[in-house]
């Protein structure tokens, strides 16, 4: 009600300004100058103008801001209508409470889902989620070593005829004044020359400089893939190209001959490979297997008594180090599924380090420097020798079960 008596008001004060202003502009023409009771009535008019615009004003604001209710005191809660509700009154005292009207709402706010929503912000797991990593084991069967070189050489053994006997022949002294037997011993020299092993990745200045810990993660990744390759190099390198040679190619084959291909079992196997190294005068430190092949061995169970379906080589209930006749055994999935190998390894070869594993980025690639990109690089040199191929057996699993 007060709203539409200001709006009359204004409306009344514009009118009379309308008036005044028309019957009084004759006499301004004429003087050049308004009389002191035309200024009075302007000042009153005006300020009669300023009052009525302001209250009004104020008015308006007031229906219109936030918890306002029509210039009936504050908006209540949707929570406070319901429980001052008469329904829910009622129904409280009876122990029940059904549905209950508390007035027309016109917009739900429910919660979105899915992706980039404006009202819940999406948590972002830290980091870059990584895949499983292979265990690398080769390196660590032999001694590692340092050159300055680019190639390894060394002296062995090639060809040892032993002819050593007593000293006989000769007379009336038997055995003296004449000629002892002669042996004779030949060597060749050995060359393991150091190769590269390398990969690299292009990425944008920009991504790393935005994004800090994906320099870190690259990293990471092409350390762990140049491991990878060199894990492979190293068991079944093929020497040629600038492969390394690697062990299975230096290695000696099993003796087919010793096996009774139609019982024996895996383990039977590995213990006859034992053998064929301690022919060689060298004691073997331990077993590659294929992680399948390793599992195979281990649900290995008796059968025919009355202590059948015992497991033979392992306790499900503890854990235990990975030994097999005494020897550590190293599941890798580089060794080919169905193969084995048998060594001294400490004794038989030697990983020699030229340069370590490194990380270097560079800008001098291509178009790289007008491009904004960069060339991350990793790279190591290495180089093995197998220095007694006679005390590493390489064979296969096509025997009994």
């Amino acid at each position: 009600m007060e709203t539409k008596e200001l709006e009359t008001k204004l409306g009344t004060i514009q009118t009379e300004l309308e008036k005044f202003i028309a019957k009084h502009t004759e006499e301004v023409k004429a003087t050049g100058v308004a009389s002191a009771e035309t200024k009075a009535t302007l000042e009153k008019l005006g300020a009669d103008w300023k009052e009525t615009s302001a209250r009004l004003l104020a008015i308006e604001q007031k229906l219109t801001a936030p918890g306002d209710n029509g210039g009936k005191g504050s908006v209540k809660t949707i929570g406070e209508r319901f429980v001052e509700s008469d329904v829910f009154k009622a129904e409280a005292k009876s122990g029940k409470v059904g549905k209950v009207h508390i007035g027309d709402i016109k917009t739900a706010i429910v919660n979105a889902t899915g992706q980039n929503q404006p009202l819940v912000p999406d948590y972002r797991v830290p980091g870059i989620i990584m895949p499983g990593l292979r265990r690398l084991t080769i390196r660590d069967l032999m001694p590692n070593l340092t050159t300055q070189s680019n190639l390894v050489q060394f002296t062995k053994e090639n060809v040892f005829t032993s002819l050593a006997a007593s000293q006989t022949g000769g007379s009336p002294n038997a055995g003296e004044n004449v000629s002892k037997a002669e042996s004779a011993l030949t060597f060749v020299l050995a060359n393991a020359p150091v190769q590269t092993i390398a990969h690299w990745i292009p990425a944008s200045r920009q991504i790393l400089d935005d994004a800090p810990a994906l320099a870190g993660y690259i990293n990471a990744r092409l350390l762990y893939g140049l491991k990878i390759e060199e894990e492979r190099q190293l068991l079944s390198g093929s020497g040629s190209g600038n492969d390394l040679s690697g062990l299975i190619t230096n290695a000696t084959s099993f003796d087919i001959t010793q096996a009774d291909t139609a019982n024996d079992t895996y383990i039977d196997v590995l213990r006859k490979a034992i053998t064929q190294v301690q022919l060689s005068f060298f004691e073997p430190n331990a077993f590659i297997l294929h992680p399948r092949d390793w599992e195979h061995i281990q649900l290995t169970k008796t059968t025919g008594t009355a202590l059948s379906g015992q497991y033979i080589f392992s306790n499900p209930h503890v854990v235990e180090a990975d030994r097999i006749w005494g020897l550590p055994v190293v599941p890798t999935v580089a060794m080919t599924q169905g193969q084995f190998m048998c060594g001294a390894f400490d004794m038989a070869s030697a990983l020699w380090d030229r340069q370590d594993a490194t990380i270097e980025v560079s800008r001098e690639h291509a178009s790289f420097f007008i491009q904004n990109m960069v060339a991350i690089l990793c790279e190591e040199r290495i180089a093995l020798t197998v220095f007694r191929p006679l005390s590493i057996i390489y064979g296969g699993f096509p025997f009994g079960s």
